[in-house]
């Protein structure tokens, strides 16, 4: 099966933002609307598309970096399969020494990466080990193309993503706070003087802050954690390619720890010696307006892609004692039409034995819209079999792992 996209690499070039200016009902309101078209005309770029060119043509650039960063927006298939367009085209230029960056996966199981490109275990034992849905949880669908080929080519995959339960950890207590096994996974110099990725913190934190207000410690620890995720990922990588001086990296990434070089990348080129040794590359719909060369190297333009649909179980799920519990389901969902109930307990599908969400996500994997299967339940003390019939999202390439919520 192919996976490559026909894609168009684009220069950024800075465009203008719709604006409206209000008209001033003064003696001086001729003035103020000169004064707002002048505004207006300083903001307006031209963008030569005769500019545009062909992935190929980047092929020289990419040559001259250590890393290239290829963002993403999680669930967009079309950005994940612009990230493999990459990795094939630095495949070809850099061979034997191109390693493959996740921020997927968490440092700790990078045993699990290595023994599933050497062919010792296979992807649903490396999920279950990288323990990719309890983590992060996306469907693994949208990055299995970039899996399937660093197998295929033994490219090694890198896991560069600092444990969930440091991250948190940090978010309650600062970076003051972490254990010294736990600080040695950041760099013992750390970055704060970029007052441009504070303000963009400041603005995601008010966003998510449940109207916490003038809470400048909460706000502290929020900002150390987004800190350390980044640093962490940037010295993981550094600490790598110095020990592999030979080698180069492609890392895929959140487009949000690569917009305007302030996450991972000016942190990688300050633990490697304070050159630029990165290239920045962002599918061109991760700039929501506004977009500059400060946001990137490249933007990517390719066409939409999308993944069949998947079989939707219609429930929401949390860890139980024995299995996973169903804390609600959805009306006239799948579970619903099979008869399964608020607080069953699910024990087996088909079969296979549940112990966690994990388990139930697993046999999800591949299923799809109309696929059968025998789910085992135990509801007050007695065990029932219920047939289902796995729905379809409402809306194609709706995100639906049967949600997960804690019990």
């Amino acid at each position: 099966m192919k996976y490559t996209l026909p894609l168009m690499l684009l220069v950024l070039m800075s465009v203008s933002a719709c604006s409206q200016h209000s008209v001033s009902k003064s003696s001086n309101s001729k003035s103020a609307n000169h004064d707002a078209q002048t505004e207006h005309d300083q903001q307006i770029s031209v963008l030569d598309l005769k500019a545009i060119q062909p992935l190929d043509t980047l092929s020289n650039e990419l040559d001259q970096y250590r890393v290239v960063f290829v963002g993403e927006s999680h669930t967009d298939y079309g950005h994940h399969l612009n990230q493999l367009a990459v990795i094939k085209k630095t495949h070809y230029k850099w061979g034997g020494g191109l390693s493959i960056g996740l921020e997927m996966v968490q440092q700790p199981f990078q045993s699990a990466l290595d023994d599933y490109i050497a062919g010792r275990i296979n992807e649903r034992e490396m999920l279950r080990k990288v323990e990719w849905y309890k983590r992060w949880k996306y469907d693994f669908r949208l990055y299995r193309p970039i899996f399937d080929y660093a197998k295929a080519n033994k490219i090694p995959l890198i896991a560069l993503n600092i444990p969930q339960e440091v991250t948190k950890r940090v978010a309650k207590v600062g970076i003051k706070g972490l254990s010294s096994k736990d600080r040695a996974l950041l760099p013992k110099t750390l970055d704060r003087s970029n007052k441009d990725y504070e303000a963009r913190l400041k603005t995601v934190y008010s966003m998510h802050s449940h109207g916490v207000k003038n809470n400048s410690k909460a706000f502290d620890n929020f900002y150390d954690a987004q800190l350390a995720w980044d640093e962490g990922m940037a010295f993981a990588a550094a600490n790598y390619l110095k020990k592999y001086p030979k080698r180069k990296m492609v890392v895929i990434t959140g487009s949000g720890h690569l917009i305007n070089r302030e996450g991972i990348p000016s942190r990688l080129d300050r633990q490697l010696n304070n050159k630029k040794h990165s290239l920045v590359i962002l599918s061109s719909s991760s700039i929501q307006s506004n977009p500059s060369s400060k946001n990137a190297d490249y933007l990517l333009y390719s066409p939409e892609a999308k993944l069949p649909p998947a079989g939707l179980i219609g429930i929401m799920m949390g860890e139980a004692d024995r299995g996973v519990i169903v804390n609600s389901v959805i009306d006239k969902g799948a579970a619903t039409k099979a008869g399964i109930q608020a607080k069953d307990v699910i024990i087996a599908i088909d079969n296979q034995t549940i112990k966690e969400t994990s388990d139930v996500s697993l046999w999800r994997l591949d299923k799809k819209p109309g696929d059968k299967a025998m789910v085992k339940l135990l509801r007050n003390n007695k065990t029932l079999i219920k047939t289902l019939v796995l729905g379809k999202p409402k809306k194609h390439g709706a995100f639906d792992f049967s949600r997960i919520h804690k019990k």
